[in-house]
């Protein structure tokens, strides 16, 4: 049997709503990862779309609104959802690294630095979207497809 998911990941809209929005109309994903910074725009987009399942944490302007990191499986994947700043992700990805290794997460997803990345590194697969509100970077967004027990990752 196929299990094939497309899940949107988004961080750092901070109040800009229409680019995840018009993002979610164009791909139409079975799932929505959001990585914070205006956590209230990640619960605007699940009660715009509340179809989708959306797993939402949140960043450093988000005032304990949510959860601070998410462990999440997806067909057979396990994914690390945070922030980042508790990382220190602007300063380097050894921590960010060292948390999925340690949660079993194949696949890390941050935001936080508003500068998408896609690499893997030391076992462990770093996916950054960038800045969905293109503030302080090139407006961006990312998206995840995992089948049968596998994953493929694209920046947009």
């Amino acid at each position: 049997m196929v299990t094939s998911m497309k899940i949107l990941v988004f961080s750092d809209s901070h109040g800009r709503l229409g680019l995840m929005i018009d993002a979610v109309e164009r791909e139409r994903p079975q799932r929505v990862f959001f990585l914070g910074d205006h956590y209230r725009d990640g619960q605007a987009l699940a009660d715009a779309y509340p179809d989708i399942p959306m797993d939402l944490v949140q960043g450093n302007c988000d005032f304990c609104e949510g959860p601070e990191e998410l462990l999440v499986e997806v067909g057979g994947v396990r994914f690390l959802l945070a922030h980042g700043h508790r990382y220190g992700a602007k300063r380097g990805t050894d921590r960010l690294v060292d948390a999925g290794r340690a949660k079993g997460a194949a696949v890390v997803c941050f935001g936080h630095t508003h500068e998408a990345l896609n690499y893997p590194e030391r076992g462990v697969w770093l996916f950054n979207p960038g800045t969905a509100g293109g503030v302080h970077g090139r407006p961006g967004y990312g998206v995840i497809y995992v089948e049968n027990g596998g994953f493929r990752t694209d920046l947009k």
